[in-house]
């Protein structure tokens, strides 16, 4: 994956509308794949990467150590298979680590 701008690492059917959209995509059969996928679009200079909640499986060291950082922003979305939740517990992680406060917590 090379080139800035936006990338796309899940499985092939999530991927089509993002393809026809001229994101780069890969899909990655296992997770050592998804990892150098991973890998190369931070290298590549992407802005923005986003990956299915099933490479999250793969990749949460990956996106862990890259949420130190302004960029790329990482966004996990769910699969054509549905939601499972675990792209907004990530999302949720992020922004308390970047503001040092739950904004999301329900008042009580």
């Amino acid at each position: 994956m090379s080139g800035q701008g936006i990338a796309f690492i899940g499985d092939p059917d999530s991927s089509l509308g993002f393809r026809a959209l001229g994101v780069s995509v890969e899909n990655p059969c296992n997770a050592e794949e998804a990892v150098r996928a991973f890998r190369g679009a931070v290298a590549g200079g992407a802005s923005v990467i986003m990956i299915t909640e099933a490479m999250l499986d793969h990749l949460r060291e990956e996106v862990e150590r890259t949420a130190k950082r302004p960029i790329p922003a990482v966004v996990v979305l769910p699969g054509i298979t549905g939601s499972a939740g675990r792209g907004g517990d990530t999302i949720r992680r992020q922004i308390t680590r970047a503001v040092g406060v739950d904004l999301m917590a329900e008042e009580r």
